[in-house]
């Protein structure tokens, strides 16, 4: 019903002129990032939309990734590079370079974005046109996700299985309760004036799911927000591989059930043998239904987040398995009280 509901109220980005053109401030944090950078700014270059500046956190990367975005600024005076310094104590890398972005950014928005995002033309006008529409404090998209290896195909879209089957994204914007929030890192547009009154990241610095907890807290604070799905005008690949992914979605995935251990096993738990006690209870025809309803769910979510039905129902078992292995990964990484991402240590 969940998924279904998606569908109906059409929960994707739709095509929109905004009413301002006031400048939004596009701000990446990048680390070890000279696969990505140079194709987002290429793509933020070519936006429909003018009124932007673009800055660049360099956070300490011990690759190409300065030089590349330096290039681009050469091409385009409104993209800026700005040299990252040591972390401080009691932060995480990536909320630090936020916080650094918005401290010198200048815009009456403030999109943050990651440098595996690449935008459409219409991306800024469509986004921007929707936040001002709605009256929205923040508003985030989760973008449309780019897969080719098996790995990658076998992993990814596990996130918009729980996301979109667990949460009608109508509510992230109706309802005041905290609890029915969700953003996504990887695309984020803030009201610049909301969030210099706030400084999000600087409020969530050691939170490795800040982008959850900052929509969380918005909503507490009587602020609207709206978190949907991409039709294609923003794309990402998050990772290559099955144990980058793996690796990747440990460090989050409690946060799609509330932080909490008991709930995220639970889930687990269902969705892997709910049949069993189905079919022991009920017999073979319910234990079929059953079976084809969670395929159908995953029909429905593969439809919504524009990916491909057919492989996402007939590969559904081995997903279902690399989740369960992931949420071992996620217990023990909180047993450790540590996870290791872009080569910092994260506490779990």
């Amino acid at each position: 019903m969940v998924a279904a509901a998606n569908l109906l109220t059409r929960q994707w980005l739709q095509t929109g002129d905004p009413g301002s053109k006031q400048t939004i401030s596009i701000l990446i944090p990048a680390r070890d990032e000279e696969q990505n950078i140079g194709a987002l700014l290429e793509s933020i270059i070519v936006q429909e939309y003018t009124q932007w500046e673009c800055l660049v956190y360099d956070d300490l990367s011990v690759d190409r990734t300065s030089e590349i975005v330096l290039a681009c600024a050469r091409k385009d005076s409104r993209i800026r590079l700005i040299k990252g310094r040591e972390l401080p104590k009691g932060w995480l890398g990536k909320n630090h370079a936020c916080h650094q972005l918005a401290q010198q950014a200048t815009g009456h928005y403030f999109l943050f974005a990651d440098a595996d995002v690449r935008m459409g033309k219409s991306l800024l006008n469509d986004s921007l046109a929707h936040l001002q529409k709605h009256c929205l404090a923040m508003f985030s998209i989760f973008p449309q996700q780019i897969m080719y290896s098996p790995g990658e195909k076998l992993s990814v879209p596990l996130m918009n299985w729980i996301l979109v089957s667990l949460l009608p994204l109508i509510l992230t914007r109706t309802s005041r309760h905290p609890s029915l929030a969700a953003a996504n890192g990887q695309f984020i547009l803030f009201d610049a004036e909301i969030y210099r009154q706030n400084h999000f990241h600087q409020l969530f610095r050691n939170k490795a799911v800040e982008d959850i907890a900052i929509a969380r807290y918005m909503k507490k604070q009587g602020l609207r927000i709206h978190t949907i799905l991409s039709k294609g005008q923003v794309q990402c690949r998050m990772y290559r591989s099955l144990h980058e992914a793996m690796q990747g979605f440990s460090k989050n995935v409690m946060a799609f059930f509330g932080f909490s251990t008991l709930l995220g096993l639970f889930y687990a738990l269902i969705t892997t043998f709910g049949v069993i006690p189905v079919w022991l209870a009920m017999g073979t025809p319910w234990a079929v239904a059953y079976l084809a309803a969670t395929l159908m769910i995953r029909m429905l979510v593969a439809f919504a987040s524009k990916q491909s039905i057919m492989h996402n129902t007939l590969t559904a078992p081995l997903q279902q398995l690399v989740f369960v292995v992931v949420m071992i990964m996620a217990l023990y990484n909180k047993s450790q009280k540590k996870n290791i991402w872009k080569g910092r240590y994260i506490d779990a």
